[in-house]
């Protein structure tokens, strides 16, 4: 679409801007197109931010409607460009997963009485090097992590989680070949039988916490599950291993679910506290000083719902356990784009289509389909 179209259809949907205001407010937008949005990895040729909030705007009534939603999108949308996730990639290490390393080895320190500096030194190199780095999805961005710190060996660090046997026996391997390593097992009798140990379960994102644990009559599951299963299953000391999830991006409400979750899964499996923390985190719409835009959310979800069209509430929709689907999967509420795709925690009413009768500002690709 043509930007001056884009415009034309903008100064159309906001009847009640003035010819100043409109000169504006449509300056703004290209500029935050241009620095941010644009970059969008589902947008499509032709079709980029300008378009889509044109489009977008028209599935409102009344022109009150639409400045409601138009301010909403303008001064509370959260967008996480490409490279402000690699910032949080290039940081996640020092920010994080170090200071359990350090905290490891001050620990070994104090107890075995250790005080020398060099000596201190070659043990965080012991610790760090039986650490494992494992990405839980493609937007852990592992390759760039890997990049960004180069101390790490090669063997330390995967894209992804699920790993075979060989590859575990591999891994043991030339952590035992490492001559560092074989010289602070010949020093400390408590070292002699250790291995790798630690493991770092690295994502982008999370805003319930649903799909990484998760318990229902059938038993646990969710990609934490999986690993410790893949641990026993690849003859690991899975039982005393020092467990780290750290995400990029977290709600919350996510981070406390997870932490009530894995207490009670620790306990059930009898392995040590599994910890979980975010380098950043996101807040949901604050509804209480924001009635009109709730009830605006409602009244456009049954209006749609009502039309009869397809809704994404589907069975992977409601493992969120919500009350309000048009908060977006359990309930999150975010005003949440990433710059590769939307997550379904977001509010519907900025990802979904509805049977394409409706212009998305920001298409959501959906992982799961129904069947």
């Amino acid at each position: 679409m043509k930007d001056e179209l884009a415009q034309a259809i903008l100064k159309e949907e906001m009847q009640n801007w003035k010819i100043v205001e409109s000169v504006s407010e449509i300056k703004n937008i290209q500029i935050i197109s241009e620095i941010k949005y644009d970059d969008y990895q589902q947008y499509t040729h032709g079709m980029r931010y300008i378009e889509s909030i044109a489009l977008w705007l028209r599935q409102f009534d009344t022109p009150e409607e639409k400045q409601m939603a138009y301010e909403f999108v303008k001064n509370q949308l959260i967008y996480i460009s490409e490279e402000e996730m690699r910032q949080l990639v290039m940081y996640v290490f020092p920010l994080k997963m170090k200071r359990h390393l350090l905290d490891k080895t001050r620990m070994f320190c104090n107890q075995n009485k250790v005080d020398n500096i060099d000596e201190r030194k070659k043990l965080y190199y012991f610790f760090r090097r039986s650490s494992l780095f494992l990405g839980l999805s493609d937007g852990a961005h592992m390759d760039f992590f890997r990049r960004q710190n180069p101390e790490l060996s090669n063997e330390q660090v995967f894209v992804h989680y699920d790993f075979s046997l060989e590859k575990a026996k591999e891994m043991r391997s030339e952590f035992i070949k490492d001559a560092q390593v074989q010289s602070v097992k010949s020093k400390y009798s408590n070292l002699k039988e250790a291995g790798i140990s630690t493991f770092f379960l690295i994502d982008d994102f999370t805003g319930s916490g649903k799909s990484f644990i998760r318990k229902d009559e059938d038993g646990w599951h969710g990609k934490i599950n999986k690993f410790i299963d893949l641990l026993e299953r690849n003859e690991f000391d899975y039982k005393s291993a020092d467990i780290h999830v750290i995400i990029y991006i977290s709600t919350e409400k996510s981070l406390d679910y997870m932490k009530e979750q894995l207490k009670i899964y620790s306990l059930e499996k009898g392995i040590s506290d599994i910890t979980v923390e975010a380098v950043q985190i996101v807040k949901p719409v604050e509804f209480e000083q924001q009635q009109e835009l709730l009830k605006l959310l409602e009244k456009n979800y049954c209006k749609h719902k009502t039309r009869g069209y397809k809704s994404y509430e589907d069975k992977h929709f409601e493992k969120g356990e919500g009350i309000h689907p048009y908060l977006g999967f359990a309930d999150c509420a975010l005003p949440l784009i990433l710059s590769h795709n939307t997550p379904n925690n977001s509010l519907p009413v900025l990802w979904y289509s509805w049977e394409d009768k409706v212009d998305a500002l920001f298409p959501r690709v959906t992982r799961h389909k129904e069947m």
